[in-house]
């Protein structure tokens, strides 16, 4: 919208509607629009359109500068994960010439681990935002993969999920990506001796927090059952990467295993 005052020569009034349609131009990241200046020195308008191609120079080298930062941003999680999936694929290969069931159960275990990492990466690589996920889609992404990692031929184990929408930096997304694997891991081992099974996950915040909630329907705990002295590697890593959070876990086996855990 072209700029009028009282007391403006109309050839002013030109200048000043040029300087705002580059300001805007600029606004918009369209740094080919410059303002006239005729070289005149007690020229008001002449300072302010100099001053104006200014900015305009040194917003189009910061955009630059952004842009090849947001390219070598995007190049590092794309050879991240590269260099993760390699790693994992090693691991799958080795797995196959595997006999002990124990070893193949921690083969399997470090690959799913690492698989958790790379998805991450892979996601950050492909997102417009190179900074956060989107938790729903990483979730069923995750574990729908375990799922084909630990099933066997006949089993029928469901995924159940509520999810609001949450997005998460790399700092938080890697350790509650590696809790997600661990306590998934677990249902999958142990809560469905028959193969078949529901295994519930939500997402929600509240008051500012995140509260995490992982659930099975298994067969829960045998009688005796002390969480502190049968803690497996597994429940280990994952009140380490809770702390790691500054997170809350909560633990309940009445009825199936489930898991709360409350973080920033």
């Amino acid at each position: 919208m072209p700029f009028k005052a009282g007391n403006i020569s109309p050839d002013n009034q030109e200048r000043i509607n040029k300087i705002l349609e580059v300001i805007i131009a600029y606004a918009g990241l369209d740094f080919t629009k410059k303002t006239e200046v005729k070289g005149s020195d007690d020229d008001v308008l002449d300072a302010i359109g100099a001053g104006v191609n200014m900015l305009g120079e040194e917003l189009q080298t910061s955009t630059i500068s952004l842009k090849e930062k947001e390219h070598l941003l995007k190049e590092i999680h794309h050879r991240v994960k590269n260099n993760l999936q390699i790693v994992s694929s090693l691991l799958n290969l080795q797995s196959e010439s595997i006999k002990d069931p124990a070893l193949l159960n921690l083969v399997t275990a470090s690959r799913n681990r690492i698989h958790s990492i790379a998805l991450v990466h892979e996601m950050l690589y492909a997102s417009v935002d190179l900074t956060n996920i989107e938790m729903g889609d990483y979730i069923k992404k995750l574990s729908n993969n375990i799922r084909n990692s630990l099933s066997i031929p006949g089993s029928d184990v469901q995924f159940e999920f509520e999810i609001n929408p949450c997005f998460l930096d790399i700092d938080r997304m890697v350790p509650v990506g590696l809790i997600l694997n661990e306590i998934i891991t677990n249902s999958f081992k142990y809560a469905f001796p028959n193969g078949k099974g529901i295994i519930s996950i939500g997402i929600h915040s509240l008051h500012g927090r995140y509260i995490l909630l992982i659930k099975d329907n298994g067969v829960g705990v045998p009688a005796g059952f002390e969480l502190e002295k049968n803690s497996n590697l597994g429940l280990q890593l994952i009140k380490i990467l809770t702390e790691q959070i500054n997170g809350e876990l909560n633990i309940n086996f009445e009825n199936g295993f489930s898991y709360s855990i409350t973080f920033n």
